[in-house]
């Protein structure tokens, strides 16, 4: 058969939603997973038996299964120089090498660039030990947002409103980090109160073609109270973004920001996603993403048809990127994605209820996608029935389209009653009043 064959590297519902976008594409033949998870086998996809961190290892089966492209899901085999294993092995990566990287990977590194491009970025100051930084929380009013210099997911950041929760909440981004960051370093940062959007491009090192942009809805719980997760819904296209405002996005922190990376010698070749905050007419710089991030890729990749193989490979070298991405099809169409996630998210795991997904709502309607995140299939055994359990965290992201977002809502939150688990959390305010 021919066409491409792609090799995603992770298992989650972005991996999940970056799978069925390349299938679309009528350049790929196959598409498979490491390690992928037994849900997506549920699904019909060939999954591999390689944990995302074993770089060397993932490099080997690419090889040996004759893979055109691996796509990187997540950021710490990113960070940790996955495309320079891959390079020096000979095989096709999509995503940018360890130095790239570093632009998501460090904190400090990407304030300091933004500082040094005069990119609207929240105040902020770099500290080598907890107690200068809680030094400057007692004496600085804005000094509320601390941040560890490193690949967290979120563990390795706090917010606060006010200086006396400054000590616990350094003690839980430095001692209590989970994840073991290897630099003592924090940015300690301005706290904003606004209205948070992603926008999204991609790069071949030196051009940059946007994807489009998306509304976020980052807190717990409805009326954005609650501690910030990885994303409980978004809005698609963002509303609030028009052409003005996309147009100084790329002007003045997409291409500056390329630019920048490519003259010091490491240029930022794949996807490069960046997440402002909106505060009173201005556009702030929170972070940057050098991957396709989650669940942003769910509600973007749904929008898109065509070749997004040929707009991947291009960040490579191999072909036009303007060109390959003004071949994508957009369905202009607003977009209401929800986020269903177990008990406990986002400070600990429950896991193991049972799932009940009624897949036959989502395969008749064409405007309703859902994604996988922490899904497990169990086989049957005995007398025990096969069945569906939740492995923690997030679950599922749906994805509805309509004419307008008032319509989109009202599907996705109806589709939601195909999704069932003992103590399923999700929001129920996403896309209101649009």
């Amino acid at each position: 058969m021919g066409g491409a064959r792609i090799m995603i590297v992770g298992g989650g519902a972005r991996s999940h939603a970056l799978g069925e976008a390349l299938l679309r594409s009528p350049s790929v033949a196959s598409v498979c997973f490491a390690p992928g998870t037994s849900g997506l086998e549920r699904r019909g996809f060939v999954t591999l038996p390689v944990a995302s961190q074993d770089l060397r290892g993932l490099a080997e089966v690419a090889e040996l299964e004759e893979i055109d492209l691996t796509v990187v899901g997540p950021n710490t085999p990113l960070v940790d120089g996955i495309v320079d294993v891959f390079a020096a092995a000979g095989q096709p990566v999509f995503g940018p090498d360890a130095a790239a990287a570093k632009l998501e990977g460090s904190k400090v590194f990407a304030r300091l660039l933004m500082n040094r491009l005069a990119i609207d970025t929240p105040r902020f100051a770099v500290c080598d030990t907890v107690a200068r930084a809680a030094h400057l929380a007692q004496t600085t009013p804005w000094a509320r947002v601390f941040k560890a210099d490193g690949i967290a997911y979120g563990k390795g950041v706090r917010v606060t409103h006010r200086a006396s929760e400054c000590d616990d909440a350094l003690h839980d981004v430095m001692h209590d980090n989970i994840f073991g960051l290897e630099s003592k370093r924090i940015v300690v940062e301005e706290r904003l109160d606004g209205t948070e959007v992603t926008v999204f491009s991609l790069t071949d090192g030196e051009d940059v073609a946007v994807l489009g942009h998306v509304l976020n809805y980052p807190r717990l719980l409805d009326d954005d109270a609650g501690p910030p997760t990885r994303g409980m819904g978004q809005v698609a296209p963002a509303p609030m973004v028009d052409d003005a405002m996309l147009a100084h996005i790329e002007r003045d922190v997409l291409r500056p920001t390329v630019a920048a990376m490519a003259e010091r010698g490491t240029p930022v070749r794949g996807a490069l996603f960046v997440d402002l905050m909106l505060v009173r007419g201005r556009a702030l710089v929170i972070d940057y993403n050098v991957r396709f991030g989650d669940p942003a890729t769910q509600i973007l990749l749904s929008r898109l048809s065509g070749d997004l193989y040929g707009a991947l490979q291009a960040c490579r070298g191999a072909g036009d990127l303007k060109a390959a991405v003004a071949a994508l099809r957009v369905d202009e169409r607003p977009r209401v994605s929800v986020v269903v996630a177990a008990p406990g998210y986002p400070d600990r795991f429950e896991r193991g209820a049972e799932l009940h997904i009624d897949d036959a709502t989502f395969a008749a309607d064409p405007d309703l996608w859902l994604y996988e995140d922490g899904v497990r299939w169990v086989e049957a055994t005995g007398d025990a029935p096969e069945r569906l359990e939740t492995t923690g965290g997030r679950t599922v992201t749906v994805v509805a389209a309509a004419e307008t977002v008032s319509a989109a809502r009202a599907k996705a939150y109806a589709a939601l009653q195909g999704v069932r688990f003992e103590g399923m959390h999700f929001r129920r305010d996403i896309g209101a009043g649009w």
